[in-house]
């Protein structure tokens, strides 16, 4: 078994920390705008209808910031384990590459005629497509 490979960051591994640290930003800048209107009374106008409820406001500001923060978590640790399991796949195509070619040589190099087609004749779950 070969050792691990080690990641390169590619073209875009900027934008992920970038785009997640700018929504965590704006939400954290909208709640604490949030909080420090939220305990004034109502407006209402002279006829007593109430034109302007921060408690409302407040509701609908989080009904937009809680989701975007939430996206943005789950996008960072989403791709995050997207690339292990890139990774992991390339190295698994690597070491099926080398050993379909150490097994290519060793049926090569044997001096006994049409062993490949004994083998699958004796073994054909070994050469079963997936």
């Amino acid at each position: 078994m070969t050792p691990p490979a080690t990641q390169t960051a590619g073209p875009g591994s900027w934008f992920r920390p970038l785009l997640t640290i700018l929504l965590l930003g704006l939400s954290v800048w909208w709640l604490a705008l949030v909080a420090l209107r939220l305990g004034l009374e109502p407006r209402t106008d002279d006829a007593g209808n109430v034109v302007l409820d921060e408690f409302q406001r407040t509701k609908d500001i989080l009904l937009v910031v809680l989701p975007l923060t939430t996206t943005a978590l789950g996008y960072w640790f989403g791709a995050q384990g997207k690339t292990e399991a890139e990774a992991k796949a390339v190295e698994a195509e690597k070491e099926a590459t080398q050993a379909n070619a150490a097994l290519t040589a060793v049926v090569d190099s044997s001096s006994v005629p049409h062993l490949l087609t004994q083998a699958r004749k004796n073994y054909p779950q070994a050469f079963e497509k997936r």
